[in-house]
């Protein structure tokens, strides 16, 4: 580490989404041997996991702005501008003349903390293929060493200035991830309801197999359906309202996800940034259902992606019941399609497996 940078700071706070990939980043930059500070909200994951990594976290409190109301758009502003004082004091007055305090922003609105920042470089990672506002406002008014997206169709958002498309980091560990083999009369799907939106994927999904089920008596359904915390008891309800044929593991929560893409002929998912990216490493063939009221349509764009590569499935949630229904009997009629399609995902990667971003954030040596 001699010459390299030893002091990071990460802004990432809320939601899953902006949070896990930091957490990915602070593991391997502890291991490094640099010292992280994390600044993040009092509403995510955060703290618990800089409590589990022994890293110093800054609570900051923030709030969103886009989709507010007025009140709260108006409490919004007062409060980043408590935060970026509070950040002027804890981490800019003591580093006016140094270049130490390296940046790394992972999005959200913590992130516009980083318009204050004047002691050093600023990095930020982008998860999704459009580009949240706190990012894209950041890199319009500072100067951005790198930008590094995780998708390359967000490189468009970030006209004159440096981006690198290095894919998303994710916490998969590929070699642990078995591929199965397709059978004749027989799909195994894996089922994410996803921690925003659960409840539509959780109540859709047990009509439409129980549906299906008696319409290909012959056909074998191996269901694994991850309902998200706290959703146990409602998703079991759903599922006894219907006869079905099918065997069905139903859990609140995988811990180990290696697990859970394991031997999958077919997921059902939302297409969060590092939903979409965790599949594709592992090299499962998914039907996505974007989150409708995702920001900017972000979830439908991220899984375009694999859609216009041949590589996924798409249906969205308006007429979700019937559409779904319909793809899933295409399948099982045309099993051969998946195996197509494996092959194609097979050539594709949107997980930074180079270490990219790490290794150009300490390829630069600030003193």
């Amino acid at each position: 580490m001699s010459g390299k940078i030893k002091k990071i700071i990460i802004c990432a706070g809320g939601t899953g989404g902006h949070v896990f990939p930091a957490k990915r980043l602070s593991e391997m930059l502890l291991q490094d041997g640099v010292q992280v500070n994390w600044i993040g909200s009092s509403r995510g994951p955060e703290e618990k996991i800089c409590e589990n990594l022994g890293i110093k976290f800054y609570k900051y409190p923030l709030i969103g702005f886009r989709g507010k109301s007025y009140a709260l758009k108006i409490l919004s502003i007062f409060l980043l501008i408590f935060a970026t004082l509070k950040f002027f004091l804890e981490f800019q007055i003591r580093n006016l003349f140094s270049k130490n305090n390296v940046l790394v922003c992972f999005g959200g609105y913590v992130s516009l903390l980083g318009l204050s920042h004047i002691s050093g470089p600023i990095y930020i990672q982008e998860q999704n293929s459009v580009p949240g506002s706190a990012n894209r406002l950041l890199a319009r008014y500072k100067n951005i060493e790198t930008i590094f997206c995780g998708f390359p169709e967000a490189q468009d958002f970030f006209h004159g200035t440096k981006t690198l498309f290095s894919g998303n980091l994710i916490n998969l560990d590929t070699q642990k991830v078995h591929k199965g083999t397709l059978r004749p009369n027989e799909l195994k799907i894996k089922i994410m309801g996803g921690s925003q939106g659960a409840k539509l994927i959780n109540k859709t999904v047990p009509k439409i197999f129980s549906e299906i089920s008696k319409e290909f008596p012959e056909y074998k359904l191996l269901l694994s359906h991850q309902c998200g915390k706290g959703n146990l008891q409602e998703t079991q309800s759903f599922y006894d309202a219907y006869d079905s044929t099918y065997e069905l593991k139903l859990l609140e929560f995988e811990d180990s996800m290696e697990t859970f893409y394991s031997n999958a002929d077919l997921i059902i998912s939302r297409a969060g940034a590092l939903s979409v990216s965790e599949i594709c490493e592992s090299q499962n063939i998914a039907i996505f259902v974007p989150l409708k009221n995702s920001i900017d349509n972000h979830q439908y764009k991220n899984a375009q992606f694999l859609v216009d590569k041949g590589a996924a499935f798409m249906c969205e949630e308006d007429s979700l019941e019937e559409n779904l229904k319909n793809l899933i009997i295409d399948i099982i009629k045309n099993q051969e399609t998946l195996e197509d399609m494996k092959a194609r995902i097979s050539k594709l990667s949107l997980s930074d497996e180079n270490n990219m971003i790490i290794k150009n954030i300490l390829s630069n040596g600030y003193h």
